[in-house]
């Protein structure tokens, strides 16, 4: 199951709201997922503020049965997309849960454009009645990449895991799993990434591949060495072209690694700065 998170403050506002309405535009698209929100402010169980449930009426749309909750390390995990509604909320995600924080992103840059849609809360229904048109036009000017993002998360996240290679733990291949997932996301959208926050955490995963090698002929460490020394190859924004030659080489974590794979990775990494 896809999961698509709209986080914001209360989770009694605009998230409801735009998970309602982006569930409405997703309708229309031939793509599978279920949206779903949360807040950071701990609101727990309170329902929609009553002018957001009036404004979705007046759109058409019923939210009366709408509970707000919390968002957990469970709930962010367990999401393909993490949509912070604003720029304050994402950095409230963000140090929270620092193991996602590469996958936040808010509305506004997914729609690309520099603009929080401001939190209606004790304003006339007037301003709610606005502002959720102009949230709105942001998930339509979003869909295009909420869709690509989808699209390319999906496939990693709905296939068991991969078998594990002769004697690899489990653990080594859900790591392998995490690092495979974040690669094809930066390398489909790399400009919804943050990349000082996904190296972070490509190093944590990495970190438990190498103290898990299967074997004395399994060069997992050195493989391990290698994809470090070319993400610090990679430039502050590395382009799709790079991205894409780590995605290939992460594709191997999950099983022993021999010499000519070793050989080949070692092989890509002169030219790894030079990709256009």
């Amino acid at each position: 199951m896809t999961i698509i998170l709209l986080v914001g403050a209360a989770d009694t506002g605009r998230a409801p709201i735009a998970a309602a309405l982006l569930r409405r535009l997703l309708a229309a698209q031939p793509i599978s997922a279920v949206v779903e929100s949360a807040g950071v402010l701990g609101h727990d169980g309170d329902p929609a503020e009553i002018e957001a449930r009036d404004t979705m009426l007046h759109m058409g749309i019923d939210i009366t049965m709408h509970r707000a909750r919390s968002l957990t390390a469970d709930l962010a995990a367990q999401a393909a997309q993490l949509i912070a509604i604003d720029q304050g909320t994402a950095l409230v995600m963000r140090a929270r849960f620092p193991a996602d924080a590469a996958r936040i992103v808010t509305l506004g840059t997914l729609a690309g454009r520099q603009r929080d849609v401001p939190d209606p809360f004790r304003m006339q229904i007037g301003a709610w009645m606005t502002y959720a048109r102009e949230l709105d036009e942001l998930l339509t000017a979003a869909l295009p990449r909420i869709i690509a993002q989808i699209s390319a998360v999906a496939p990693a996240l709905t296939p068991a895991a991969p078998p594990a290679g002769p004697g690899v733990a489990a653990e080594r291949v859900d790591a392998a799993g995490r690092v495979a997932q974040l690669l094809q996301v930066a390398a489909h959208m790399p400009e919804v990434v943050d990349w000082a926050a996904a190296r972070e955490r490509l190093e944590r995963d990495l970190a438990l591949i190498a103290a898990a090698p299967a074997g004395p002929a399994d060069l997992a460490v050195a493989y391990v060495g290698l994809l470090r020394a070319a993400m610090l190859l990679l430039p502050p924004a590395p382009n799709p072209r790079q991205l894409a030659v780590l995605q290939r080489a992460a594709g191997c974590l999950s099983e022993p690694i021999d010499q000519p794979t070793l050989n080949e990775l070692s092989a890509q990494l002169p030219g790894l700065p030079g990709l256009a």
